[in-house]
This record gives structure tokens, sequence and C-alpha cells, in this order.
């Protein structure tokens, strides 16, 4: 049976006159991967700092595992996080970071056998590392005690193709054994490829919490249509459908819900090319911002 391993309640992060989060509730239950996705400036970062008991929220409440409230020792033991601007000694090797961080909370055998299969170079020091191998050691850092729940800001930024993919495996057998990410993303592919829920916050607010099971049965879709002549007017004004970009015979439309009007006034002219799909995750996000 799955457990709430974090609640938020109406948190609100107020600087000033801004509202960085504004009312903002959620809950994340063992075994299911949840991304945050927002641009820059949206209020992702807030909300995992408040999280990690970094910063306190001015109203609301965040609870972990059910009864631990965030920066307390006893709930800190039981996440690994890795931060979009984690900090590391320059002139220490990977191997004198794993060392330090075993000598906090264990997991020595867990981090060489990630980095065996990361291909973490371990005896170079931190600031010769590429982008890439920097980013290695922040997940190392975070999974090698296992925890039971993992806070992930941007984890795949700076890794190759092939890697991201391993990650991706390594998080879903995770949450297979009950584990929990949260993690933030502006890679709408891979969080369409590995979320069980979505949750898009725009300018400090929870726009859309959904599962991805629901985003995709919103029906909407793109149709894109070449016309053998030029584009009839009357599919400019569909109720149900916006337009995307339309040039020349040319026009690509997104229609919410029931297909059949707008296919009907397509099927009164002579067409060279029709391509009908659903909405990516990207174009669903582009709605809620628009």
């Amino acid at each position: 049976m799955s457990s709430t391993i974090v609640q938020l309640k109406k948190i609100t992060k107020r600087y000033g006159q801004k509202n960085a989060n504004d009312a903002v509730s959620l809950s994340l239950t063992s075994g299911e991967i949840y991304g945050f996705l927002g641009p820059n400036g949206a209020g992702k970062t807030t909300a995992i700092r408040m999280i990690m008991g970094f910063a306190h929220p001015t109203e609301g409440s965040i609870k972990l595992f059910g009864k631990y409230r965030p920066g307390d020792e006893a709930a800190l033991a039981r996440i690994g996080f890795l931060s979009a601007d984690s900090v590391f000694y320059p002139q220490w090797t990977a191997m004198q970071h794993i060392r330090f961080a075993d000598s906090l909370h264990g997991g020595h055998k867990r981090a060489l056998e990630l980095a065996n299969q990361f291909g973490l170079e371990l005896n170079t020091k931190f600031h010769r590392l590429s982008s890439g191998n920097k980013q290695k050691l922040g997940l190392i850092l975070a999974l090698m005690h296992d925890p039971e729940l993992l806070i992930l800001d941007e984890p795949t930024r700076g890794l190759d193709p092939l890697l991201q993919q391993e990650l991706y495996e390594l998080l879903l057998d995770f949450a297979k054994k009950d584990g929990t990410v949260f993690m933030s993303s502006h890679n709408l592919s891979e969080v369409e490829h590995i979320c069980d829920r979505v949750g898009i916050i725009r300018s400090g607010k929870l726009v859309a919490n959904e599962t991805m099971q629901t985003l995709r049965q919103m029906h909407v879709h793109s149709v894109r249509v070449v016309f053998a002549k030029s584009i009839p007017s009357e599919l400019l004004n569909l109720k149900n459908a916006t337009v995307q970009s339309q040039q020349d015979k040319a026009l690509t439309l997104h229609v919410t819900g029931d297909l059949n009007p707008c296919l009907q006034l397509v099927s009164k002219h002579k067409i060279v090319d029709i391509q009908i799909d659903h909405v990516s995750l990207e174009d669903m996000f582009m709605r809620y911002y628009q």
C-alpha cells in the first residue's frame, strides 16, 4: 500500500511584494516519479529549497514521510538530493567526495558500483572534471546511501544521451522498489518518458497537476493539412480548434475534443496531404503557458 511521502499544503513563499510560490498544494506517494515543470523563475527551485528545509514558507505547511518537517535530521537521512547549483571542493577528487559522504551516511560500496556504471574517473580532481562528469558525481552522492526519496533538480543536465537513458532506467527501477522521485526539468521528453504525474508551475502558481495518462487522454490532436488550393477560411474559425501555423496552402490546427467537425470541413476541399497526431507534452505545456 502506497504512503504519502511529501505533502505541501498551500505553500506560499513571499520575497517582498513578490510570491515565488503562491498557495502551492501537492502530494507525492511512494513508488511514483513526479515531474515538476516550469521555465526559469517560475518557482521550481524555491519549492525544492522549502522541501529540503533550506528556506521556510511564509504561509502553509510541508510534511515529509507523514511526520517530519523539512530540515529534520531524521528526514534528511532518508533523502537523496541533487541541486542544480551543487557546490563541491575543487581540489578534492571524486573518491574523496565519496569517502566524505560515506562518513556521514554510508553507501561507499553502492557509490563505487554507480561510478563504474556511469564511467566516472574517481581519481581526477573535481575542477578538472567535465560538466557531465561533475553531474555524474552529484548523482552518485544523491543515490549512494539508498534513500527513500530522491529530489533532483535538472538531473540530466550535461549528460550524454546514453547516460540519460541509464539514469531513466535507474529511476524507474528505484520507483518499482517503492522509492519516490521528485524531479524538476526543462526536458519535456524525459518527463513524458518516465514520470507518472506532472505538475506545471507558472509565476509561482501550480496551474496543472495531472497524471501522464490523463494528459494523454485529453484528446488534443494536431492536424496538419496541405490543400491543393488556398486554405479554406471556415477552418480558421472552428470553435474547438486553434491555429498553430498557416503558410501558403498548409494549415496546422490543435483540435480539442471531437475531430469530426474539422474533418468534415476538410473533406469538402481537395487536399494534397493530411497528418493527424496526438499533441506532445511540450505542446500541452505551451498551451498552459498561453
